[in-house]
């Protein structure tokens, strides 16, 4: 301020202070408000010359800005999230997306707040900006101590048995009773196969682990930044834009409902503290925790490779394993159960009812009784894959099969061989048949259709 236009401040207040005092002696008021008035605007002046020291005292301290940009600044530790533990049904871990609309409790919590989505995605305007989640590029996953499944193959029937239609189609296979781990039935169990998108049923289980491990910078409600790899991956997909930012949760759910490729690679990505191989190490080292020794992952998706030696590879026998410890976690059966899940805000232009590849589920149009998951795969070098699991009167079994022509011919065997394997466990077979018998005509439809599929497409 220059020093003229100081003066006619001060002049201008001498002035206001004449005119009040003159208005109090006009009005005929006693001296002592004539007193009280001028020890108030005294007490006035000298505020106000304390709030102009406090502010040049300030501007000492931080001379280039005295308020930081929120949007910009990083904010450090660990983000105030919460978490739901997957020992029982969880409270969703996504506080915006319309997809964590799942009600779930959880026995133990992560303490912290809860972040909110980007007002642009649907929030109201007063709402903060959340902050991204951050790779971390210090955590390192701790070896999990797992008991590893013991697989009981005493009195198993093997290969191409009679009675059971269809078994001729598929390359390999397991049936295995999950609640004494003995093998039913089994078909070139141990030899490694593509296996696809059942590689998710690992992405899906290990992403979990680190976010619901106390150590890590992690939680299911972590906002992960889309990146360009992401959108750039090939379908299935749930088609990132850039900009978006999702929560672990939100991509677990696509990742396992829709078979997400870009949802399981930007889990890699981010988990692995910026690079997907990282959480790919993790995701063999893993496997060899739960005594998968046939099994070896080049991607988080099951894309193929450039050739088959560099698809993913594992064995229906390790499936079987992998299957055995993910039902261990309620939550994510939960998840693999769902036949259909809202994805983004409803009523945006990009929202999706994302819809589940497993026809076996109930309500789809090739249901078995009591199946409950867990993941389809297919590919060309592939085939058509599936892990199902199945419940009937409190008995479960779980039904490992890969590189069927088609997917009606997968459902259509994995039905007859849920039935046969409860009416050997002493369950009986359901009243209505199991087996499809519409669905003849679309096996063949389905066959033809996966010939001529792209080797660069898979789910």
């Amino acid at each position: 301020m220059s020093r003229r236009a100081m003066i006619l401040l001060i002049l201008a207040i001498i002035a206001v202070h004449g005119i009040l005092l003159w208005l109090i002696v006009a009005t005929g008021d006693n001296e002592q408000k004539i007193a009280d008035t001028q020890k108030q605007i005294k007490d006035g002046n000298a505020l106000i010359s304390e709030m102009e020291d406090e502010v040049q005292s300030l501007e000492q301290k931080n001379p280039a800005s005295a308020v930081q940009n929120p949007d910009t600044g990083n904010s450090a530790g660990k983000p105030e999230t919460g978490a739901a533990q997957g020992t029982s049904t969880q409270s969703s871990a996504s506080t915006q997306s319309s997809a964590s609309t799942q009600s779930s409790a959880s026995s133990q919590t992560k303490t912290g707040g809860t972040t909110e989505k980007d007002p642009l995605a649907g929030l109201p305007a007063t709402k903060e900006k959340p902050t991204p989640s951050v790779p971390s590029t210090t955590y390192v996953r701790k070896p999990k101590k797992t008991v590893v499944p013991k697989l009981d193959f005493t009195g198993a029937a093997r290969d191409d048995i009679s009675g059971l239609k269809g078994i001729t189609l598929s390359t390999a296979g397991i049936l295995v009773d999950m609640d004494t781990n003995k093998v039913l039935w089994a078909k070139n169990s141990s030899n490694p196969v593509p296996v696809a998108s059942l590689t998710k049923i690992m992405t899906i289980m290990l992403a979990y682990e680190i976010a619901m491990d106390d150590s890590s910078p992690y939680t299911l409600q972590s906002l992960i930044p889309v990146t360009p790899e992401a959108i750039n991956t090939e379908p299935s997909k749930v088609y990132f834009k850039k900009g978006e930012m999702f929560t672990i949760d939100e991509l677990l759910i696509a990742a396992s409902v829709r078979s997400a490729n870009d949802a399981a690679h930007l889990l890699a990505e981010h988990l692995g503290g910026g690079q997907a191989d990282k959480f790919i190490e993790d995701m063999n080292r893993r496997a060899k925790e739960l005594g998968m020794t046939h099994t070896t992952y080049f991607n988080a998706h099951g894309l193929p490779g450039k050739s088959k030696a560099l698809d993913n590879q594992s064995s229906c026998e390790d499936v079987a394993r992998l299957c055995l410890v993910f039902r261990n976690y309620p939550y994510l059966m939960e998840l693999a159960g769902k036949r259909t899940a809202p994805f983004r805000e409803k009523g945006s232009p990009d929202y999706i009812l994302l819809q589940n590849h497993n026809n076996l589920l109930p309500g789809a149009k090739t249901a078995a009784p009591g199946v409950n998951g867990i993941k389809t795969g297919f590919t060309n070098r592939a085939g058509f894959c599936v892990a199902a699991s199945c419940q009937r009167e409190g008995r479960n079994l779980l039904a490992v099969a890969t590189g069927f022509p088609s997917a009606a011919d997968r459902d259509n065997f994995i039905r007859v061989l849920l039935d046969w394997g409860y009416v050997k466990i002493g369950v009986a077979k359901p009243k209505a048949s199991s087996t499809s018998t519409s669905t003849k005509s679309t096996s063949t439809k389905s066959s033809t259709t996966s010939k001529t599929t792209s080797t660069k497409k898979g789910r």
